[in-house]
């Protein structure tokens, strides 16, 4: 969809001409262009602005700030991000003819230098040639290596994992023997690195069930993944508080105590990660305490979610700066890090979740998820699942 400001005018100021240090004669790559054009591309550094930037192009400071008052109603031209593309044509005739700036992978702000001295600003999408794409992996010691060892990127496996976090623990619950598989987007612009959009669809069997997620539309325009059954995946609790890529070890329901040397229930999850490795709130709640735990667990946070759950989170080497007893979280936000602090051998997050008082295993809680596919939109939902089943054959 291409989201346009007509035509913004906007009278230009005198242009201070400067040597160019790097010209391409070149078709911006993924952008429709002419080739009568010579352009000039700046790949935005850490202490770039975009004065600078503009300067280092020979456009002088009245004009720099008229360019941005130009664009000001259609993107903030000065909030230039590291390693994103900043361009700038000259016709033939060496005269300025257009800039450009990359926001993100979806959309670029185009200013045109028109010929009476006015600008003309849009906001267009880039262009990319898009292929659909299957991959498959079975797993042999984790999801995330044997993905990778699949030849599936990074980035996808990491977006698979966040699309059933609400759904599967993926470093309790995985087991050697599980699969998996991925209908997803592959997006290239010329000689460049391919860019990957969507995940169409997705399936992972763990100990011979199968979960399902498909990327559907529901009336209010708002994309989100369901369940074959057309149940929304996203719940009240996230199914793990660390990040999937960094969880190494998880529950198990009779454990060894290295300190007291026992046997004992643990009806919680412990996660060997890194110190300082951030930890989320599985749900929106409140903080009911933050601090230091009497009974060995350290540092530690407790958040009242409702009148029937609570989590809690021990052994913290810090607390998210502002925290306090009284402070609202939301799904997903950082309120500390691992450590290990109090009665601990080693740098882990121990996790726990009570029901009405009592501690309960995190992965055998059902709870509630969010709205399904609407009544009215099923059908249109069934043709989608039956298009991209048939893709992942």
């Amino acid at each position: 969809m291409i989201i346009a400001v007509g035509a913004i005018f906007f009278v230009r100021t005198k242009n201070t001409k400067n040597s160019i240090i790097q010209i391409e004669k070149q078709e911006v790559k993924g952008i429709k262009e002419e080739p009568k054009y010579s352009v000039e591309t700046h790949i935005i550094g850490e202490n770039d602005t975009f004065a600078k930037v503009m300067a280092d192009f020979g456009i002088d400071y009245s004009e720099m700030l008229a360019i941005v008052d130009a664009a000001s109603s259609t993107y903030d031209i000065t909030n230039i991000k590291v390693g994103q593309p900043l361009r700038l044509a000259k016709d033939q005739g060496g005269r300025d003819a257009y800039l450009e700036y990359e926001i993100g992978k979806e959309n670029y702000v185009h200013i045109d230098f028109l010929a009476d001295g006015i600008f003309q600003v849009e906001k267009k999408p880039i262009e990319y040639t898009t292929e659909i794409v299957k991959q498959s992996a079975v797993i042999n010691s984790s999801m995330y290596l044997d993905g990778l060892d699949a030849n599936i990127p990074e980035g996808v496996i990491v977006e698979f994992a966040d699309i059933f976090a609400w759904t599967i623990d993926f470093s309790v619950q995985v087991q050697k023997g599980d699969s998996f598989q991925i209908l997803y987007e592959k997006r290239t612009r010329d000689s460049q690195d391919a860019v990957y959009g969507n995940i169409l669809a997705g399936k992972f069997v763990n100990n011979g069930k199968e979960y399902t997620a498909y990327l559907f539309e529901d009336s209010d325009g708002k994309l989100a993944y369901y369940s074959a059954q057309g149940e929304n995946l996203q719940k009240q609790f996230l199914k793990a508080p660390l990040e999937f890529k960094r969880i190494t070890s998880g529950f198990t329901y009779a454990r060894f105590d290295p300190i007291n040397y026992q046997k004992q229930k643990h009806l919680a999850i412990d996660y060997a990660a890194p110190v300082g490795t951030p930890v989320m709130a599985v749900g929106d709640g409140t903080i009911d305490f933050v601090g230091w735990s009497t009974i060995g667990f350290g540092n530690f946070i407790s958040i009242h979610h409702n009148d029937t759950y609570t989590t809690q989170y021990a052994h913290l080497s810090a607390f998210t700066k502002g925290l306090k007893i009284g402070s609202k979280v939301v799904q997903g936000e950082v309120i500390g890090y691992v450590g290990s602090t109090g009665h601990s051998t080693g740098a882990h997050l121990h996790y726990q979740i009570k029901q009405n008082g009592v501690l309960v295993n995190p992965l055998e809680i059902d709870l509630p998820a969010g709205d399904p596919v609407p009544d009215d939109k099923l059908e249109e939902f069934r043709i989608v699942i039956d298009k991209y089943s048939e893709m992942m054959k």
